[in-house]
């Protein structure tokens, strides 16, 4: 019987801040078998655009720039992991299309996994105080409206897993995501 060509793996952590996704995806990379492993953060891609404000455009800009780097490591033989905090389905739904097709290259076959990563709003202010990814905090107005937006949206990809991060510490959530793309 003729071995299955390896595919490479699209891990996207979603969920809003404070959750544990930049945590949690260094903890997952180091498990990987491989050293060849890229971490894109939507959010540093956001600051690619030096436009003011944060629009609907340029958050699809993002995901579209992400899914173009996401290819080219794909190419190279990555497997790539996606932190995105920034919840709108539509443009989740943008970002695995591009992914997934090219009208101008081969691009080559890929599992593409979600994890929703939620917590409490407490555990999320909680966590919003000392955050451990050289970010500053962010306001709690702020915080508590992008929390409420990706919670609502939480599960609305097929596939889509969640993990609730206060039930699970980092080591219980990366063992679920490692068993769920096997």
């Amino acid at each position: 019987m003729k071995k299955r060509a390896k595919r490479n793996s699209v891990i996207i952590l979603k969920g809003p801040p404070g959750v544990g996704k930049s945590f949690t995806a260094r903890k997952l990379i180091s498990r990987f078998n491989t050293t060849k492993t890229a971490r894109i953060s939507i959010d540093e891609v956001l600051h690619f655009d030096q436009r003011r404000g944060l629009t609907k455009d340029k958050l699809k800009l993002a995901k579209f720039h992400t899914a173009i780097m996401v290819r080219s490591f794909l190419r190279e033989d990555f497997d790539v992991v996606i932190e995105y905090t920034f919840d709108i389905p539509e443009h989740l739904e943008f970002l695995i299309d591009k992914i997934k097709r090219s009208h101008t290259e081969k691009l080559p076959a890929a599992d593409i996994h979600i994890f929703h990563l939620t917590a409490s709003i407490e555990e999320v202010i909680k966590r919003n105080k000392t955050r451990k990814d050289g970010s500053d905090p962010l306001p709690a107005g702020t915080l508590k409206k992008l929390y409420k937006l990706c919670e609502n949206t939480a599960g609305f990809i097929k596939g889509e897993i969640i993990i609730d991060t206060d039930k699970a510490p980092v080591k219980k959530a990366v063992d679920q995501i490692l068993e769920a793309i096997r």
